[in-house]
């Protein structure tokens, strides 16, 4: 199921230009619930971002860089 994420760079683009980084925090488990994600921007800025996604429907709630607080 394809969504988007919002770059904070580079706006809205469809998840097909990012590769997944993994998920933040301390459980390594992909439980049905909000989680907070790595991404990187391979086909746009080329930076990591954080993105919180509900992994049910796959909502993006937030985004912002990694290396800084999600908005």
């Amino acid at each position: 199921m394809s969504f988007l994420l919002v770059c904070p760079n580079c706006g809205a683009r469809d998840v097909a230009e990012f590769r997944y980084g993994g998920q933040l925090g301390d459980t390594a488990k992909n439980l049905p619930e909000r989680q907070q994600e790595r991404w990187y921007h391979r086909f746009g800025c080329r930076c990591w971002l954080v993105a919180e996604r509900d992994i049910r429907t796959n909502e993006v709630i937030r985004t912002g860089w990694l290396d800084g607080d999600a908005s």
